[in-house]
């Protein structure tokens, strides 16, 4: 029997599996199989079954791949625009690979390559929705000028995306290589949790039953959620396409108003609805700023999430809003204007706004003391989101003793015999040496594409040697707390590698006699940003598929051969759409909260003017500590603390919705009709469905108009 480490997850497996499991009787989706789940035993056992069973499987089918790798790539596209409205990527391609797939009958081995093909082309879009926004907003926009000038000279703009997007697929397959450690250690030997895939392996085997009423209900699933792609997409113009000129004091931010902008216009209503937004405070707002925005975005997010993880993230939401915003008010907190080097009273900032509104130095100024305790508490947001992510670094420090011991004998028994190899047969790991000579690979090319794309050649250098180091290390923190939680900490690792990069470039490289200039530092550190973050959505996003895999029995190479195709189109396709959509943000005709990108902008001001309010920074370090250490959602509540209080309640209407549905519908129907679970899945799927065509139709009719509004800048 295999042997079995001790750990904090594992459940105690049932008298019926031991047997199983001792007899050598236990097989896929055998009901006992369900019933042990991440008892660590039968994980190891599984994984002994696949090495010598998996290679008569008839899994790999370059057409599903192309086709799966093709849906992933519009996903792409279609996450950029997500993440930049609500600061949030959900992976929802392989939903739809999961439904085509039990439609046309794919069997379970091939529909779990095809989803982790998907998703590698989906999720390798992560550093361009997040970090390389950024740079566009410094260089372009006017309300985050310092003294009157851009912090990065807008000419070098047509240069860096051919960079960052050949560096982000060196660093995605980086990124894979090193998830053949964590697989082993987290996903066989030291099973983690992964919440909701226990979802997901029920629809394989659904897929292997092939049943008429199960392929004809995931055909319905389909048509649903094309119908409500196609609804979400006709609200979506009605609220954004710019089709009438504005009249009096009311526009959006296309100088152009949209059908629904017309229509509050034409009921005097121009102060209470603004391009999406239900206004419930009047402007100049002081004690706080409520609004509902009309996203339905947000609803299906939360209706992933459930109520209890989009409850967590609303507390931030909930925290900034009505606790430091009026306390802020009352206590005439100093604002600080990194643009102008300015200090303000938060309470006089209704005043100031309206007696300096022609002056150019304050634009962009907020235009109310609630938007001005607003800016303050976004500081101690990207403290918190720091904080949570340094917490869960830690928290990890004693298991990288076995990290690093595994790394040494992966592909080998405790006999040292080489077992990634079968003799006859082929790879059942991908091979272990390439490891090392990916990381090889990725320091001399990334090295060599910052260099060719003239930035120092030192730092060049250096930058190369960190995305190596980091990416493993904080790769290790991304694929555990993603099996914890079912959220990848994208945001406080990247803020952790900024910050490093920053302060290597700003302050270490001097010491040696190597000096950049401040753009250059901005720019590189930024671009690099950007190439960690893609490297470690590989690491850490692919957790749910690779499990999957496990018990479906495929064999972990036939996985990497499916996800590292998709990384190519997705990475050129994300680099694209972040660029017009990042043009058309920072050039002010896309209203896109973008809350990452904005805290990434406010935490390179801050760091290159000196001028960070550091007292708010470490209380919201603290924050992030105490509430990593407590529930372990630090980042996640400081994400929520960093975002618009409108567009939040769609999602915990959406969660709450989730749970309501589930406990007044799902389960009297299923106990009235006597339904298994079988059926109990594919009437949730069904509403994954629902969610992702509310993502999708909206992002697809955004994307639409951001193309209708920026093109004609790029000529």
């Amino acid at each position: 029997m295999p042997r079995v480490r001790k750990s904090t997850y594992r459940h105690p497996m049932t008298p019926k599996g031991i047997e199983k499991i001792e007899k050598g009787t236990m097989n896929w989706f055998d009901p006992e199989m369900f019933t042990n789940f991440n008892t660590g035993a039968l994980e190891q056992y599984l994984d002994e079954k696949n090495r010598k069973e998996s290679f008569d499987i008839p899994a790999w089918d370059w057409k599903k791949v192309m086709l799966a790798i093709a849906i992933g790539a519009l996903f792409a596209m279609i996450n950029q625009y997500v993440g930049l409205k609500v600061g949030m990527v959900i992976a929802g391609s392989w939903y739809m690979v999961y439904l085509l797939g039990m439609a046309w009958k794919w069997n379970p081995a091939t529909l779990n390559i095809a989803a982790t093909a998907s998703n590698g082309a989906a999720m390798i879009c992560v550093g361009f929705v997040f970090t390389f926004p950024a740079i566009y907003i410094l260089a372009l926009s006017k309300s985050e000028m310092v003294d009157g000038a851009p912090l990065i000279d807008p000419a070098i703009l047509p240069s860096l995306l051919p960079i960052a997007i050949t560096a982000t697929m060196i660093s995605g397959v980086l990124g894979v290589m090193y998830f053949i450690i964590f697989r082993r250690i987290w996903l066989v030997e030291d099973p983690l949790p992964t919440p909701g895939f226990e979802a997901t392996v029920k629809l394989l085997d659904l897929s292997r039953a092939t049943s008429s009423e199960a392929t004809s209900q995931a055909k319905q699933s389909v048509k649903q959620a094309f119908y409500w792609i196609g609804g979400t997409a006709i609200f979506t113009f009605f609220r954004d396409f710019p089709l009438f000129s504005p009249e009096g004091s009311f526009s959006a931010l296309s100088g152009r108003m949209s059908v629904m902008d017309r229509v509050a216009m034409g009921l005097n209503l121009d102060h209470r609805y603004y391009a999406g937004d239900i206004i419930l405070t009047q402007e100049p707002a002081t004690w706080s700023f409520l609004s509902v925005t009309l996203i339905p975005i947000q609803f299906g997010i939360g209706w992933f999430m459930k109520f209890k993880t989009a409850f967590l993230i609303f507390l931030g939401t909930f925290f900034t809003w009505f606790i430091v915003v009026p306390i802020a008010y009352f206590t005439h907190a100093p604002f600080y204007w990194a643009n102008t080097g300015e200090f303000f009273d938060v309470a006089a900032m209704d005043e100031f706004f309206y007696l300096n509104l022609l002056e150019t130095d304050y634009l962009g100024i907020p235009t109310s003391p609630a938007l001005a305790a607003y800016s303050i508490a976004r500081v101690m947001a990207i403290g918190t989101i720091l904080g949570g992510g340094m917490t869960a670094l830690i928290k990890m420090v004693p298991l990288f003793s076995t990290v690093f011991r595994d790394m040494t004998s992966l592909g080998k028994d405790d006999d040292g015999s080489k077992t990634t190899y079968v003799a006859g047969k082929g790879w059942y790991e991908w091979p272990s040496q390439h490891i090392v000579i990916m990381m090889a690979v990725t320091f001399v090319l990334v090295t060599l594409v910052f260099i060719v794309g003239g930035f120092n050649p030192w730092a060049s250098i250096i930058f190369s040697i960190l995305l190596v180091f980091l990416t493993f290390l904080l790769g290790a923190i991304a694929v555990k707390v993603m099996g914890e939680t079912g959220t990848e900490p994208v945001s406080a690792t990247s803020f952790i590698v900024l910050l490093v990069l920053m302060m290597t470039f700003w302050k270490i490289l001097p010491i040696f006699g190597i000096r950049m200039e401040t753009g250059e530092i901005i720019v590189m550190s930024l671009v690099g940003t950007t190439v960690f973050a893609g490297a470690i959505s590989m690491s850490g996003d692919v957790v749910l598929n690779f499990k999957n895999g496990l018990y479906c029995g495929n064999r972990p190479h036939d996985l990497v051969r499916g996800l590292t195709p998709g990384i190519i189109p997705g990475a050129i396709i994300s680099g694209i759409a972040a660029v017009i959509l990042s043009l058309g943000l920072a050039e002010g005709k896309l209203d896109l909260a973008a809350p990452q990108a904005y805290a990434f902008t406010i935490f390179v001001k801050g760091i290159m003017a000196d001028a960070i309010q550091w007292r708010l920074f470490f209380a919201g370090v603290t924050i992030g500590v105490f509430l990593e250490l407590l529930i372990g959602m630090g980042t996640a509540f400081g994400l929520g603390m960093y975002l618009p209080l409108g567009i939040q309640i769609p999602m915990l209407v959406g969660g709450v919705s989730r749970d309501i549905w589930e406990k007044k519908w799902l389960e009297p129907r299923a106990k009235a009709n006597k339904w298994g679970e079988e059926m109990k899945t594919i009437k949730l799927l069904g509403t994954y469905m629902m969610a992702t065509g509310l993502m999708v139709g909206e992002a697809v009719m955004g994307t639409i108009v951001a193309l209708w509004l920026v093109v004609p800048l790029l000529f």
